[in-house]
């Protein structure tokens, strides 16, 4: 991995406010020491997710993700360790070497980010300052786009001229990113522009980089859009246009209780939602709605509504939308936007107040779906047994108990059916007929389960991970440590090895940000951020001067994890000697060698008292 300076990190790091930054996407209230909340990792109704502000760590104690700030940033917006490094460099106004990369992936995809800022820039100075891009500042005009609101979503011009973006990007070393992006097109030596006379609206990161585009045509050309293709930097069902300028949005409205997405079809319903207040608002990105952006939502906010036709049409959407949204573990609400509108047209013709009355008026799509198989097993009793059958399906991608015992109750109720043959049947195995059937709610009911609880393992894994933390944690407890020997009885040998490390160096685990993640798993940073952010620290803070207390608790704990380990160690010990004897009565040997082996065993147990 690329490596920065310690104190470069250390710096950022200082800057960086945990609860801050947290809070931009998990709603936090202040318990004790700490500040807790619904995890944004995986769908819960009691907060288990906890922020330790004074030693900049987070856990959740239902999924068990946890860590630092970096690793926070590394979750959230699926970065690696030096990205979120740089990511919050950047915000906090921290300078960081320009040279350093994570080898020659990490050098392309710099350049590939190179080379769609470098558009970005290119399309904007067309259609701001060039005479090729007036035809262009008239359409926007004409669509209602002010000039603010377009130059927030960086909304550009490809000019027509064949090679224009690609002489650019030539001329900055930047033409096979180009390439590799989708924006150029080689021709054996020579290189074309992918777009055209088109208006350009970048679509960008959830760091609000520019990583892919989408181009409209100012005439009756078709295709009318072409969007970038995919590329290192961008996948069509992971990415949201609009996600990074609506999830400030959205964060700015959570203390509120507002917080909510809207998700629409297009870029200029996203555009002229924004500019009508509506700033919450996004887009899918020239693909029909996915699982994957969905959770990238969900991590924002639950409070999602979609927006469909009103026509039959955009009515069947909603129930195939649906499945999108319980496979993403949301509930989801629909609004149905009249005939011969689209989010775009309608709020500029019938104004912001009429939309926020389609808004109040939305209906969760789950009552939706139950009121159309209701409306459907009025008839035969085979019409209302498939029905029976379609919403079992589809409470069987329910996970949240709660959720599923109310929707239980009602589709029951709705469908004059036995509430527990419908409970039975959803929560049970699917019955041979039902694998056969192609319905909907069957398919991928696996991405949508849980995340399973952390497991803290056996008394000597929990060891190993405990005085791995306490070392990072505490820099006067190393000696201790190392004088223990605890590291030679560790059964997971490369972690042993950190700790023998650890206990070698007096930095203080800020200054060890880089090393940790070099060294640790996800799952073993996630484990020690528990001791970071766990009851240790409910009445207790940093200064181990001030809090005596402190010091003598992690004492104890270094006690006990070294005698865990030694135990573990004995009875390893005890167990083989035992085997021995056995394997020695199984051969019938001579009887001194069964009574010697045996005594061997003995002797091991009143060594150990």
């Amino acid at each position: 991995m690329g490596r920065f300076g310690d104190d470069k990190i250390e710096e950022v790091r200082s800057r960086a406010d945990i609860v801050e930054i947290v809070g931009a996407h998990v709603r936090l209230r202040r318990a004790g020491r700490n500040f807790v909340g619904l995890c944004p990792f995986h769908n819960e109704k009691t907060p288990s997710f906890s922020v330790n502000a004074e030693r900049g760590f987070f856990h959740c104690f239902g999924c068990g993700a946890g860590g630092s700030v970096f690793n926070f940033i590394m979750r959230v917006e699926g970065l690696t360790f030096p990205e979120a490094v740089r990511s919050l460099a950047r915000k906090y106004g921290v300078t960081l070497p320009q040279h350093d990369q994570s080898g020659p992936a990490a050098g392309e995809r710099e350049a590939m980010l190179k080379a769609s800022e470098v558009a970005a820039e290119f399309f904007a100075h067309v259609l701001w300052n060039t005479a090729d891009g007036a035809l262009a500042r008239d359409y926007l005009k004409s669509r209602g786009i002010s000039v603010e609101t377009a130059r927030a979503f960086m909304i550009g011009f490809a000019p027509s001229r064949p090679a224009s973006l690609a002489k650019a990007l030539e001329r900055r070393g930047l033409r096979d990113a180009g390439v590799k992006v989708g924006l150029v097109k080689k021709d054996g030596d020579s290189a074309y522009d992918m777009f055209r006379a088109r208006v350009m609206f970048p679509i960008r990161d959830a760091q609000g980089r520019a990583i892919a585009f989408g181009g409209r045509v100012l005439d009756a050309r078709l295709p009318k859009y072409i969007n970038s293709p995919e590329s290192p930097l961008y996948s069509k069902a992971r990415t949201l246009y609009g996600l990074f300028e609506a999830r400030q949005a959205i964060s700015s409205s959570v203390s509120s209780g507002k917080d909510r997405a809207i998700i629409v079809e297009g870029y200029f319903d996203v555009i002229a939602l924004w500019q009508a207040g509506f700033k919450e608002a996004v887009a899918g990105c020239g693909t029909a709605l996915t699982v994957e952006q969905l959770r990238a939502l969900s991590r924002y906010t639950k409070q999602v509504i979609a927006c469909f036709d009103g026509d039959p049409a955009g009515r069947k959407a909603s129930m195939r939308a649906l499945e999108i949204f319980l496979q993403a573990g949301l509930l989801g609400r629909g609004i149905f936007i009249p005939s011969g509108f689209d989010p775009d047209t309608f709020v500029r013709q019938r104004g912001a107040a009429a939309f926020a009355e389609l808004i109040e008026k939305s209906e969760l799509l789950v009552d939706y779906f139950l009121s159309e198989q209701a409306g459907e097993a009025r008839g035969s009793i085979a019409e209302r047994a498939r029905a029976a059958n379609r919403v079992a399906e589809m409470l069987k991608l329910v996970d949240d108990p709660f959720q599923f015992d109310l929707l239980a109750r009602k589709a029951a109720d709705l469908l004059s059916i036995g509430e527990e043959v419908l409970r039975k049947e959803a929560r049970g195995p699917q019955s041979g007929s039902t694998r056969n059937q192609s319905s909907r709610f069957a398919r991928d009911r696996a991405a949508t389960a849980k995340p399973p609880a952390a497991s803290s393992g056996d008394a000597g894994s929990k060891a190993e991970i405990g005085l791995v933390a306490i070392a990072l944690l505490h820099p006067e407890l190393r000696a201790e440590i190392a004088s223990s020997g605890a590291s030679a009885n560790f059964e997971e040998i490369r972690l042993g090895g950190v700790l023998a490390d650890l206990c070698r160096t007096d930095e203080a685990y800020t200054a060890l940000e880089q090393w940790t993640a070099e060294r640790l798993s996800p799952e073993e940073q996630s484990r020690i951020s528990e001791f970071a952010v766990g009851p240790l620290t409910d009445d207790i803070g940093d200064d181990t001067e001030k809090n005596p207390n402190e010091l003598a608790k992690c004492r104890a704990l270094v006690v006990d994890y070294v005698g865990a380990l030694e135990r573990r160690r004995h009875a390893h010990e005890l167990g083989r000697l035992r085997q021995s004897a056995a394997e020695v009565s199984a051969r019938e040997s001579e009887p001194g060698e069964a009574a010697a082996a045996a005594q061997a065993v003995i002797a091991h147990r009143r060594q150990q008292g």
